[in-house]
């Protein structure tokens, strides 16, 4: 799929809320813990800091600046109904690296008009990678002037691949990943960067031959699921079946191995 050089009104808003979130992000990265204003949600592995609620709060201003007729849903609680359009944001993908201040952390912005993406983008901060894709016109690579479309990788074997999954934040209600990490490492290589959108985006990228992980929430795949369709990917639930904006368990394959993925988590 050829990318469109010119990105519409929609990904180009979606890519200067990132990069001002990601500059903002990467600024306070190296601070100390009382600094970031570090707190639990749901039990004490699942953080969320000023970092969280500043970049969240930047960027529905932005979106709503541009787009006031558009909904929003943040992973931190920021909520606008829309009639036709919805922004969907994580502020942070990766909070807990960012708390110990490792740099492997993404802003993640998708759009969905009626429950289909139509415009995604995430960025790195710390590799000033950008990630983007507009359904119908292919995905992107941005690195600082440079750009390049993005397409998944032609291995067509689970044994040759390196594919990626999440460490659950409560083993006990998320955590049917645990058992399948121990076999597929007998099978290929798995890599837990922290971050599901940047798991996403090295689909898409090539980088990595598939992502899984059960108990996620759309803002950490929405972006992600268009990269990986628009870059030649194919995305389900982790039983193979028809991917939807309201998926939990999710699986992301360059394609040729969705398949035996499939049957390696059953």
């Amino acid at each position: 799929m050829v990318v469109v050089k010119g990105p519409s009104a929609f990904v180009s808003t979606a890519i200067d809320a990132a990069l001002q979130a990601g500059k903002l992000l990467q600024q306070m990265l190296p601070e100390s813990r009382a600094s970031k204003d570090v707190a639990t949600k749901r039990n004490p592995s699942d953080f969320v800091t000023r970092g969280d609620r500043m970049a969240e709060a930047l960027i529905a201003r932005m979106l709503r600046e541009r787009f006031p007729d558009h909904g929003i849903l943040a992973e931190e609680g920021t909520s606008h109904a829309g009639a036709e359009y919805r922004w969907i944001i994580d502020p942070i993908d990766g909070t807990t690296n960012f708390v110990h201040g490792v740099p492997l952390f993404a802003v993640s912005i998708a759009l969905e008009q009626r429950q289909e993406l139509v415009a995604g983008v995430i960025y790195h901060p710390s590799m000033d990678e950008l990630f983007g894709a507009e359904r119908g016109r292919g995905a992107f690579l941005r690195h600082g002037e440079h750009q390049e479309p993005l397409k998944v990788s032609g291995i067509g074997e689970v044994t040759q691949s390196m594919v990626a999954t999440g460490q659950p934040h409560d083993v006990e209600e998320t955590g049917r990943n645990v058992a399948q990490i121990e076999r597929l490492a007998h099978t290929a290589s798995v890599r837990i960067t922290g971050s599901a959108a940047l798991h996403l985006a090295y689909v898409a990228a090539g980088r990595l031959e598939a992502f899984w992980e059960p108990g996620l929430s759309s803002w950490d795949y929405a972006a992600g699921a268009l990269l990986v369709m628009e870059a030649g990917g194919r995305i389900s639930d982790m039983q193979g079946r028809t991917f939807h904006l309201d998926c939990h368990d999710v699986l992301a394959t360059n394609g040729r191995i969705h398949d035996e993925m499939v049957r390696l988590l059953a």
